[in-house]
């Protein structure tokens, strides 16, 4: 291992072993739960990228059981495949991060053919899918750090000294129908100042810009939750959105969490407005973001929830 590559590594335990604990007592796991407990992680993925979505439990498990690295074929399409050993019996679980809602694996009644009794699945279709064995998932940041970088940008808003009314960068690669009408409603009124575009910039200034603007808007990408969803919970956003077609364990609710638009967008601009000049409203949601992302979308409280939802649902 390189120096360069050993130093990142040092920085990066240091940083995951001081984060707090999770806050939601209903996912709380007890350690002598965990007691015999193994959990097996793939040596291999089946995508390049796969590593991204499943990196925060990988230290979310690691930080809390015993996890052990071995070969675990992967077949299936936008799924990780881990097994969990208790009481002496194998149990095969699926973490699938695929962007597709109706992608699932159980839902077939066949395990997928790979022998599955637990899927997570991180697009849950809201609505469900008519089985027990397939959970909602959550969703990540895409940055494993996203609570370590948010630290700053949380202090900037804390401030409210803002540079913009209503903020938000989308890539016009994914969903470019709903992401063009979006920002060209958005760019062409004059009831507020809106900041933003279809171009992307660094993660760190992205940051810095959500942190800065009184309202910030989220669409959805190739699914219908996407990083950035995630990103301005973690900093403390007023976030306005078209109603997602997925749900988190924990519903978001409207006007407390997150301010939900009519399903086709009309009232988007009539929404923006009213948060950007009712100041006790929109810091309220603020509030109710950060504590939301604390408790049920921190790299821990996920890794909580996956670990007891794991301990409810398979036989010992």
């Amino acid at each position: 291992m390189s120096l360069a590559r050993g130093l990142r590594r040092l920085v990066k335990n240091t940083i995951l072993a001081s984060q707090r604990p999770a806050a939601d007592a209903r996912w709380h796991v007890a350690p002598e739960e965990l007691r015999g407990v193994e959990i097996r992680w793939p040596t291999t993925l089946q995508w390049p990228t796969g590593w991204t979505w499943v990196e925060p439990l990988f230290y979310g498990f690691k930080a809390r059981a015993n996890l052990v690295r071995c070969d675990i074929p992967q077949r299936l399409k936008g799924a990780t495949i881990i097994e969990v050993l208790r009481g002496g019996r194998r149990h095969r679980v699926a973490l699938n991060c695929s962007d597709y809602p109706d992608v699932v694996h159980l839902a077939r009644g066949d395990g997928g053919g790979e022998g599955l009794e637990l899927e997570f699945k991180m697009q849950y279709l809201k609505g469900g899918y008519g089985t027990d064995q397939i959970l909602p998932g959550g969703f990540i940041s895409g940055v494993m750090l996203d609570d370590w970088f948010a630290r700053q940008p949380r202090r900037l808003r804390d401030r409210q000294r803002f540079s913009c009314d209503v903020y938000g960068r989308f890539g016009l690669g994914f969903a470019t129908e709903i992401r063009t009408a979006a920002l060209t409603a958005l760019s062409n009124q004059s009831r507020f100042n809106f900041y933003g575009g279809g171009r992307k910039v660094g993660f760190r200034k992205f940051l810095q810009e959500v942190a800065r603007a009184r309202v910030c808007i989220d669409l959805p990408g190739n699914g219908p939750f996407c990083f950035r969803l995630v990103n301005y919970l973690a900093v403390g956003a007023c976030i306005v959105s078209p109603p997602q077609a997925a749900v988190m364990p924990e519903p978001l609710i409207d006007r407390k969490h997150i301010v939900y638009t009519r399903p086709d967008m009309s009232d988007l601009v009539e929404l923006c407005e009213r948060y950007v000049n009712d100041a006790a409203a929109r810091e309220a949601v603020v509030h109710e973001a950060r504590v939301y992302y604390r408790r049920h979308l921190y790299w821990r409280s996920l890794a909580d929830y996956y670990l007891r939802m794991m301990l409810d649902r398979l036989p010992a």
